[in-house]
């Protein structure tokens, strides 16, 4: 059996390519979803508008459906950089450390960048830099 950088064997490649394909297909049916939602309530919402209070309502709609906008366009960012890491065969090395992030981790997160213990030791080091959003 051919292996590949940092121990990834052409079926552990194949079997990480379906996660990200089920990843990218699970993002843009949300995407789709949420779309179709977000027009069908903004829609309703300001046919009725008549008072400040709902017109902020269909505000908040907006902004609401403009961050999930903005999250599955980060997630189909992530996937994209992920499919440049996995032709070049470096899907497998972690960013931090250099070292093997696990084909369990990948096939559970398949834009992972890092490993366990370096995601671990960046979520305790930057717990608060960068506040979610929603």
């Amino acid at each position: 059996m051919e292996l590949y950088m940092a121990g990834l064997s052409e079926k552990d490649l194949k079997a990480v390519r379906r996660e990200l394909d089920r990843f990218e297909q699970s993002v843009r049916a949300a995407m789709r979803s949420a779309l179709a939602e977000a027009r069908s309530e903004i829609g309703g919402v300001a046919a009725e508008v008549h008072d400040l209070g709902e017109e902020s309502v269909a505000d908040e709609l907006r902004a609401v459906n403009s961050a999930l906008a903005e999250r599955h366009g980060y997630e189909l960012k992530l996937i994209e950089e992920a499919r440049l890491r996995l032709d070049t065969k470096e899907i497998n090395q972690c960013a931090d450390c250099e070292g093997e992030i696990g084909v369990p981790r990948l096939l559970a997160n398949p834009v992972a960048r890092r490993c366990i213990a370096c995601e671990s030791r960046r979520e305790r080091t930057h717990a608060h830099s960068a506040t979610p959003r929603m």
